[in-house]
């Protein structure tokens, strides 16, 4: 009677041993997927209208195709941070929507444009009215020179504020891409539809190579 309870008692245990494994294996992977995820960089910041895809800081101001003595930046020898959008279908976009708060002060938008169109101070180009899912978007901050020396690792922290009005949606908080000495900003036909936010320039750029 003892050696046929022995023998039931292990084979039990010979069939519940796999299971035991495999839950440790699953465990293991699961826990391990879990790691990789947080790990993981987020490329594409969503806004309140949109997805931003790059966001950058450089020392190179981009093309304007029309400036004027009476519409400059309220900064003297501005650095600039420019983020590339994809905004949601039935989206508009202007100069007046929005500001940058990075670590030494808050800074209105200054300019918009579509596709690689250079930007502009023209009343005509300060609002768009009608853009496209297919299209991509930039949006031009002047910032102060100090805010690249606050940069740590390459990358600035900073946040996308709703100027106009108050808003119950979460400001967007992301990292900025400083852009190497004498490097233009980012052309919009080489960002890639996953985003290239939260990035280094080697990360974005070099680390492939």
């Amino acid at each position: 009677m003892l050696r046929f309870r022995f023998i039931l008692i292990a084979a039990a245990l010979a069939v519940s041993a796999p299971l035991f494994v495999n839950a440790q294996t699953s465990g293991a992977e699961a826990s391990a997927a879990s790691v990789a995820k947080a790990s993981e960089k987020i490329t594409a910041v969503p806004f309140r209208a949109g997805t931003i895809l790059s966001a950058e800081i450089g020392k190179l101001k981009p093309a304007f195709d029309v400036e004027s003595e009476f519409d400059k930046p309220a900064i003297e020898n501005p650095a600039w941070i420019e983020l590339i959008v994809k905004l949601d279908s039935g989206r508009s976009l202007s100069r007046f929507d929005y500001e940058i708060v990075g670590k030494n002060g808050s800074y209105p938008c200054f300019a918009v444009a579509e596709g690689a169109d250079g930007y502009s101070v023209d009343p005509e180009k300060w609002i768009i009215k009608t853009s496209s899912p297919l299209r991509y978007y930039r949006l031009l901050f002047p910032v102060r020179q100090d805010e690249i020396a606050a940069a740590k690792k390459e990358l600035l922290p900073v946040t996308l504020k709703v100027k106009l009005y108050d808003t119950t949606l979460p400001p967007a908080s992301f990292q900025v891409r400083v852009m190497p000495e004498g490097k233009n900003f980012t052309r919009v036909s080489s960002v890639r539809p996953e985003g290239l936010c939260n990035m280094t320039y080697h990360e974005a750029f070099e680390s492939g190579k």
